[in-house]
């Protein structure tokens, strides 16, 4: 699926993204790595804060070319 900087993704979604479990997503936001941006009536993580996490886990000398994200 294609999502843009206006799309707020659930916990399943984001893991899907992410290509891991929900359970993993739960604990990068009990961590603080991911911030919901809602919390009622389920959380919902915007998909620009994925992104930004996925950025700052990849080493600065890796070159990523994300589907639709401009550099």
């Amino acid at each position: 699926m294609q999502y843009t900087n206006y799309d707020f993704l659930t916990v399943s979604e984001a893991a899907d993204l992410l290509e891991t479990k929900d359970t993993y997503v739960y604990t990068l936001i009990r961590k603080g790595l991911l911030v919901p941006a809602a919390r009622s009536p389920q959380l919902k993580l915007s998909y620009p804060s994925i992104i930004a996490y996925v950025r700052r886990r990849i080493p600065s000398s890796f070159h990523i070319a994300l589907e639709g994200v401009s550099a």
